[in-house]
């Protein structure tokens, strides 16, 4: 086992939200990237328009909520749910609220 802590991890994303990559592991089949995400409060991701990722987007919501729209979904994602977004699924999500919202986010590529 390989224990991880948030405060040795650079942060990315900012001023939209504070990234932190925990693990990354590649193979033949595909890979994973898994990452504990802040959106801040007032921030959209992207900006304007979509996000679509060559991967499968799974997300659990730690604390706060967000405004998402992903295929046909357009609602709040709030703490305790979770959330599959398929390969190449357009999406977007904005915090609404005055308090930051955190989420483990993992990307999962398939294999061939």
């Amino acid at each position: 086992m390989k224990k991880i802590e948030l405060s040795g991890i650079p942060k990315t994303g900012l001023p939209l939200y504070e990234m932190q990559t925990l693990a990354t592991l590649a193979g033949p089949t595909g890979g994973v990237s898994m990452s504990y995400i802040t959106l801040l409060p007032g921030r959209r991701v992207p900006t304007e328009g979509f996000s679509c990722h060559d991967a499968d987007e799974y997300s659990f919501f730690i604390s706060g909520s967000v405004y998402t729209e992903a295929g046909d979904f357009k609602d709040e994602c709030k703490a305790g749910d979770g959330t599959l977004i398929p390969l190449g699924e357009k999406h977007w999500c904005e915090n609404r609220t005055d308090e930051p919202c955190t989420i483990v986010c993992a990307l999962v590529k398939r294999g061939e």
